[in-house]
């Protein structure tokens, strides 16, 4: 009798595992069909000019990708230019309203957040062939989204929270260290709008904590400009 158990057990398990990586795959699937990532695997640069709201004040961001995994962030402020970069390898800061009068190298726990943001593609593309590994982890707590885990050697563990409707990434969950503690860092995506066929969210927000540190809308975003890689260097000091 209880070797049937067992069996039984040991059946309905499996049953349960298949249903769930069939769940997983078709929410992917339908996610890299609405989000159009077949498309966005052409795309070779992006260049995204903004507003971003931080510590109650607002100022001008201006974004720049290109691949692969090259990112440039500038932001006004105080008179100054608060610029980062990441060549793909290596990152440096540079703000010299906040004291870092020369550019700084990123250590670590800096270069694994850079890395995600640097990706022009959907997290969840390609894992397979990155080493990395999903796993469903139900819904939201609203019910809204679904819940799934990336699991990579390079950024670590992130939650990507796809919308039941519309199939696209609706929230970003990280963990990062900040001042020798593990933070959560939760990014909103919204106001997705079309561009050249691709649904482009125009709105992020962040919160570090569970509290809102900082809002960003995009007023304009082009794709495929011509970008020199030495915007991707360590900055020029002003």
């Amino acid at each position: 009798m209880m070797r049937k158990l067992t069996i039984s057990f040991v059946l309905a398990a499996f049953a349960l595992t298949s249903l769930a990586a069939q769940d997983l795959d078709k929410i992917i699937n339908d996610h890299f069909k609405a989000s159009a990532q077949e498309l966005m695997s052409k795309i070779t640069s992006n260049t995204m000019k903004g507003k971003v709201v931080a510590m109650g004040m607002e100022t001008e961001i201006t974004l720049y990708q290109s691949r692969p995994n090259n990112l440039r962030m500038e932001m006004a402020f105080m008179g100054s230019q608060m610029v980062t970069t990441f060549n793909g390898t290596t990152g440096w800061t540079y703000a010299p309203a906040m004291g870092v009068t020369e550019p700084i190298e990123m250590g670590t726990d800096e270069l694994k957040g850079v890395l995600n943001q640097a990706n022009m593609d959907s997290p969840l593309w390609d894992y397979e062939a990155k080493g990395n590994t999903l796993e469903l982890l139900g819904s939201s707590e609203d019910g809204t989204a679904y819940k799934i885990k990336l699991t990579s050697a390079e950024i670590g563990e992130i939650t990507v929270f796809i919308s039941k409707k519309t199939s696209l990434i609706s929230k970003v969950n990280t963990i990062q260290n900040a001042q020798g503690m593990e933070m959560m860092i939760e990014t909103e995506l919204k106001d997705y709008k079309d561009i050249k066929g691709i649904p482009t969210a125009h709105y992020i927000g962040s919160k570090m904590g569970g509290q809102a540190v900082s809002t960003i809308t995009f007023e304009s975003i082009e794709y495929n400009k011509a970008l020199d890689s030495s915007l991707f260097e360590k900055p020029v000091m002003e």
